[in-house]
């Protein structure tokens, strides 16, 4: 009997891999669209951020439920700290609010420095609802949490492997740690976590413009009001998207998505406006993705992700630069009215200004 429980457990992960390949029996998949990407780069959490919006409307009276969660991990400093700062007992960097007032006279001449190393885990309801059959609205909130984390560890064998990033082997591990100076003055230091706090919510509208067995065209609006603050400091303006957004099936199993939007980001709390880093100029951003429907239940697609800079040029630093990531995942449609997506999100250029790496799940209910 004993033996007979351990074979029957032992099969469970390729009856798995064997419903998630069955077809979908005639059915027809849900048309998520691109991956709604979101930069987790601590900066980049007050405003409004571009994200890919699925073009396809849900149909008139039709209701579409997501939760999307995702942990992302941050380490990016000022090369300032390359040549001096203080050890545990591993050997390993831990910067503290200590040794950055003891230091800060030596950095009286530069007008910006920054140490950022944290773990986000951010939360999101969406709820679309098809008005017409042309028009769709759409609501989200989001819940955040600021800790030290986990993945430092596997960041850190990923690196390894021969993906160097600087310092990434030398840092104390799962720490949280955000400090910014300029010209030798601490402006903002935190090293306490945050859990579960309410973000702004964003409300938008998307319209169809043209459809034909081929293309999908939408635009679509968004804003996004401030009702709260991030780091119980900072609350951004009456930020406001606009964007174009695309699908183009050129084969019965290749879909693909492009999509681009301009950001809008008017001024905020006075703590805001007057961030050391300048404040947040107005952005754009982009996506295009490619979607395999060949296995059946399972969906594999590998996504774009662009942005502009979100400040302006200034000296030691290159977050005034754009960036480009990658979100590589699947879709599994478990169900006919029901899909969980996994997915990976990396960023290729290393300009300071992204996430290091996220880890995320969605899941979304259509009726």
């Amino acid at each position: 009997m004993a033996h007979a429980g351990k074979q029957s457990l032992g099969g469970w992960p390729v009856r798995l891999l064997l419903l998630a390949a069955l077809p979908l029996q005639g059915q027809e998949p849900i048309e998520l669209g691109p991956i709604p990407t979101r930069e987790m780069f601590p900066l980049f959490l007050p405003p409004m951020v571009y994200q890919p919006v699925n073009p396809t409307p849900v149909g008139q009276g039709q209701w579409r439920i997501t939760i999307d969660h995702i942990r992302a991990n941050t380490f990016e400093f000022s090369d300032v700290f390359k040549d001096q700062a203080p050890r545990d007992a591993q050997g390993r960097v831990a910067i503290t609010k200590t040794f950055i007032l003891s230091q800060a006279s030596q950095y009286a001449s530069l007008p910006l420095v920054f140490f950022f190393d944290e773990e986000i885990v951010r939360t999101t309801l969406r709820l679309r609802y098809g008005l017409t059959e042309r028009t769709d609205l759409w609501a989200e909130l989001p819940f955040q949490s600021h800790t030290g984390g986990y993945l430092d560890n596997l960041i850190e064998d990923f690196h390894s492997l021969g993906f160097e990033q600087y310092g990434r082997d030398r840092l104390a591990r799962n720490q949280l740690t955000l400090a910014v100076m300029t010209h030798g003055q601490l402006q903002f230091f935190s090293d306490q976590p945050i859990r579960g706090k309410t973000q702004d919510p964003s409300l938008g509208v998307l319209h169809l413009l043209h459809q034909d067995p081929a293309w999908t065209v939408s635009a679509y609006w968004a804003l996004k009001p401030p009702l709260t603050t991030t780091y119980d400091v900072y609350k951004s303006g009456w930020d406001q998207t606009l964007g174009l957004t695309a699908r183009w099936q050129a084969r019965a199993r290749q879909i693909f998505y492009f999509g681009a939007g301009f950001i809008r980001r008017p001024g905020g709390s006075l703590a805001y406006n007057a961030s050391p880093f300048g404040g947040i100029r107005n952005g754009w951003g982009a996506h295009s993705t490619w979607e395999y429907r060949g296995w059946g239940r399972l969906r594999p697609f590998f996504q774009l992700y662009a942005q502009s800079g979100y400040l302006r040029p200034q000296p030691f630093q290159k977050l005034d630069r754009p960036s480009l990531q990658h979100d590589l995942g699947f879709h599994w449609q478990f169900r006919r009215d029901t899909t969980i997506t996994f997915h990976y999100l990396n960023n290729l250029t290393h300009n300071e200004n992204t996430a290091d790496m996220g880890l995320g799940l969605i899941l979304t209910a259509s009726f």
